[in-house]
């Protein structure tokens, strides 16, 4: 089922329908339960202090997933995603679907999404790709979970729910809820649970699944920085191109994205600007985000890796004087009016990681944090890069971060004071660098 934004104002009016005997009743995740988003694979990698041991890990799980490469687009359920929400709960009294499940981080649910389980879903334990609703009766008592692998929560973030049995009057038309006595006897009024409230796990990163096509996609927030402060989640997304790179090179590539994709991407999550990093072959005659005309679209043609410190051109002059094609993009997050941000190439992973690498840097993320965020794009297949499919030493591409950077300052300065030096060399200002600080840490 769909996850939607949705502010529910007849919650108070269905308060009063409620059966005296009937009972629906939560069973997990509830009580302040905490909630994990990451695959214990992914936090087991992540917590390891260095490549070497993160590669030899990798290996050892050996897990070979389906023409994955490093787009994401295999059918691992272990990288590049994060763990399904679960929901229980049962009845004792015969309720049942349609069930309205309501999803906020409100107490009182103000702020809630609303998701619809349709009639006898649940009994015919329905699955689809986006969510499924199983059933288990035990007794006179049924007991229901909901699986949402779409659900996209908030890192460290406290959440509220709760469960409608909005069951219908035969004689009404589908979708209306009972309000009373239903006339012709058969129908019942709806049942509500009590308010369950659960807490997610604060481990980054904030992975952000859509129903289209375009993958990798993460929140650059929650990560903790060196002096204690948090990066904001919601403000800055990366990801993979909305749409493909064109083919002919006279028009866009095709559109990766269904109507909820970007329904989602610009109502739900609020992108207002489009920061493409794609050259004007890839992108061809594209004026416009294909999120609509009312998201702002910047296209820089962007370097990467060895790239970022290059003064001139870079890979057989794609674009030129890259490190002022740096500080041209940094200065998209230096104003407040273009958050949210969502920023991409094509895959999400060269381009994007190293503009990803720069703007957390700054920010003052730890430089195994920098790392390991940057790895993750290729989680399971660096023993395969690595190996060298494409050429020698050719994917170990994070050198070229520690050969550039470490050249600014010198053998006692910070690994985030380096990149900051970095900057101020792209063209920069000080103050332009505090003003991003001031949006983006809490």
């Amino acid at each position: 089922m769909r996850i939607k934004h949705y502010i529910p104002a007849a919650v108070p009016a269905l308060v009063l329908c409620l059966s005296a005997n009937a009972a629906v009743e939560l069973v997990s995740p509830v009580d302040g339960a905490e909630v994990a988003l990451l695959p214990e694979a992914q936090k087991k990698i992540m917590s390891l202090a260095t490549y070497g041991e993160r590669l030899a890990a990798l290996r050892a799980d050996g897990e070979k997933p389906h023409d994955e490469r490093y787009y994401g687009r295999g059918r691992s359920e272990k990288w590049r995603t994060s763990v399904p929400l679960r929901l229980t709960w049962r009845t004792t009294d015969g309720e049942g679907a349609p069930w309205r499940i309501l999803l906020g981080t409100s107490p009182d649910l103000a702020d809630a999404a609303e998701i619809w389980l349709n009639p006898g879903e649940a009994s015919k334990m329905a699955t689809t790709k986006d969510s499924s609703t199983s059933e288990k009766v035990e007794g006179n008592v049924h007991i229901y979970t909901h699986t949402m692998p779409r659900a996209n929560l908030e890192l460290g973030r406290k959440y509220y729910w709760k469960v409608w049995s909005d069951v219908k009057c035969p004689v009404y038309s589908h979708g209306s809820t009972l309000k009373g006595p239903c006339s012709c006897g058969k129908g019942r009024a709806a049942t509500a649970s009590a308010v369950g409230v659960f807490v997610t796990e604060g481990q980054p990163p904030r992975w952000i699944k859509v129903e289209g096509t375009v993958g990798n996609i993460r929140d650059l927030g929650g990560w903790k920085t060196l002096d204690g402060r948090s990066v904001k989640q919601g403000m800055i997304f990366r990801g993979q191109g909305l749409n493909e790179n064109s083919v002919s090179g006279d028009k866009p590539g095709r559109n990766r994205m269904t109507v909820e994709d970007v329904n989602y991407l610009k109502n739900v999550l609020g992108i207002k600007t489009d920061l493409d990093l794609r050259t004007d072959r890839e992108v061809s005659t594209m004026r416009e985000s294909p999120l609509g005309a009312g998201v702002k679209f910047i296209q820089n043609a962007s370097p990467a890796y060895k790239g970022l410190f290059v003064k001139g051109g870079f890979n057989d002059q794609l674009c030129s004087e890259s490190m002022k094609i740096t500080a041209k993009n940094f200065r998209v997050f230096c104003d407040r009016a273009n958050y949210p941000v969502y920023f991409h190439c094509i895959g999400g992973a060269d381009r994007t990681g190293s503009l990803a690498y720069i703007l957390s840097g700054i920010l003052g993320v730890p430089k195994h944090a920098l790392e390991v965020d940057w790895e993750a794009t290729f989680y399971p297949l660096l023993p395969e890069l690595e190996s060298g499919y494409t050429g020698k030493d050719y994917w170990r591409r994070e050198q070229y971060f520690d050969e550039g950077f470490s050249k600014y300052g010198d053998a006692d300065t910070p690994w985030n004071k380096r990149i900051e030096l970095y900057l101020l060399d792209c063209g920069v200002t000080k103050e332009e660098i505090a003003r991003f600080r001031s949006i983006m840490l809490d």
